[in-house]
């Protein structure tokens, strides 16, 4: 198969059930992992995808998500390919979402054990001590994540619960006072959307004594599919580090 993914998470989990060599295109923003994707061509970026190269290249089959993806594009492309458009919510809807790649390109028994690693690793998430945190995603305006993510229910996995939670909006903007207000037993500012760093960490610690402040990896917490295995890890190690400053 000729395949095409505007995903980098999806790229990544393409890779994994061995499909490497059927890639002929991926954005710019797929880097993992690092070292397969080097020398594969390129068809933009996931809000900007290079149409015309796409079509050249002649694809059986694109990968898209409808959250990393502007519909306007995914229609283009549905005119005269087929896609398959992915937009999981819930740590729960990796595995079957595997599963689904896996039939779609021949690939069902490597699919199949990575989606029975991932149940395997659900199942034992402990939950944990329950603890309270906000979790950044962008600066000015500061956004962060609702209940509604796929980030939040990885972080309820390792008893996260979200003070933002209850917004309607998927990712709300939230102001200073707010998130001081809310007073999160932890604060995480990962390194992707926005690529916060030590010096926003600085800040909100002096805004926040009492919280704790992590710089955390945005992969890790956002990218679903095979990566979630690692996600499931970090939320615990999220959990721990709480539950250690506490002690």
């Amino acid at each position: 198969m000729r395949l095409v993914s505007l995903c980098p998470s999806i790229t990544e989990s393409l890779v994994a059930l061995g499909l490497r060599d059927e890639l002929v295109g991926v954005t710019r923003y797929c880097i993992h992992p690092r070292e397969a994707l080097d020398g594969l061509p390129r068809v933009g970026g996931t809000k900007n995808p290079d149409l015309p190269t796409i079509l050249a290249a002649r694809p059986d089959l694109v990968f898209a998500n409808a959250e990393e993806n502007r519909r306007a594009d995914v229609l283009a492309l549905e005119a005269a390919v087929p896609v398959d458009v992915s937009e999981p919510h819930r740590v729960a809807d990796i595995p079957p979402l595997l599963r689904r790649f896996g039939r779609l390109t021949g690939r069902e028994e490597a699919a199949e054990a990575w989606a029975l690693k991932i149940e395997a690793a659900l199942e034992l998430s402990s939950g944990g001590p329950a603890f309270t945190y906000a979790c950044l995603i962008w600066k000015r305006p500061w956004m962060t994540v609702s209940d509604e993510t796929y980030v939040a229910d990885l972080l309820l996995t390792a008893g996260g619960r979200n003070v933002f939670g209850g917004l309607a909006r998927r990712y709300p903007e939230v102001t200073e006072g707010e998130l001081v207000a809310a007073a999160p037993d932890v604060l995480l500012l990962p390194d992707e959307p926005y690529p916060f760093r030590e010096e926003d960490a600085r800040f909100w610690r002096a805004s926040l004594p009492r919280a704790r402040v992590l710089l955390v990896s945005g992969d890790d917490l956002c990218w679903h599919g095979v990566r979630t295995l690692r996600g499931l890890q970090a939320a615990a190690e999220i959990a721990r580090a709480v539950t250690a400053a506490e002690a």
